[in-house]
């Protein structure tokens, strides 16, 4: 390790830099490889589910702001986006699908309330889904590391 590459923490040259490993939650086992449902960034997915649930109480205040209405949409705009960053296409595409609403033309604080409601469902939906796998992957991985090994002679 010489001081020719790029700079590590602290601007040292020969400093390591510590990615995290990246967890990925594959949601079922379809029979179509094609139509893995994936989520690759989870951590994101949690994020954006308790930005929902903080937005969706915003939406049902008595006295919603005018202009609370199109800064709500730009942020459910944002949502999915990031959203559709963290997961699978054949995840992404259910999203799309569901959240199906024509840009461009501002929404109502009714109509937004449905959106926000919707979205906010099926991500409860998701993250009870990554919940459960991560559960199923820490049951076997508790069972594998209780099995007795093999003794090894030496």
């Amino acid at each position: 390790m010489g001081g020719t590459g790029s700079a590590g923490p602290g601007g040292r040259p020969d400093a390591e830099v510590v990615t995290p490993p990246r967890l990925a939650v594959i949601m079922g086992r379809p029979a179509d490889a094609s139509r893995v449902c994936r989520v690759d960034a989870p951590d994101r997915v949690l994020r954006i589910w308790a930005m929902l649930a903080s937005a969706n109480v915003e939406l049902h205040q008595a006295s919603l702001e005018p202009e609370a209405v199109p800064r709500l949409q730009r942020q459910l705009d944002a949502l999915i986006a990031e959203l559709e960053r963290s997961l699978s296409p054949a995840l992404a595409s259910e999203l799309h699908h569901l959240a199906d609403y024509q840009a461009g033309p501002e929404l109502t604080a009714d109509e937004l309330r449905v959106e926000y409601a919707t979205l906010l469902s099926w991500t409860i939906g998701l993250v009870i889904g990554i919940l459960t796998e991560l559960e199923v992957a820490g049951a076997r991985t508790a069972r594998a590391a209780a099995r007795p090994q093999p003794a090894t002679s030496r």
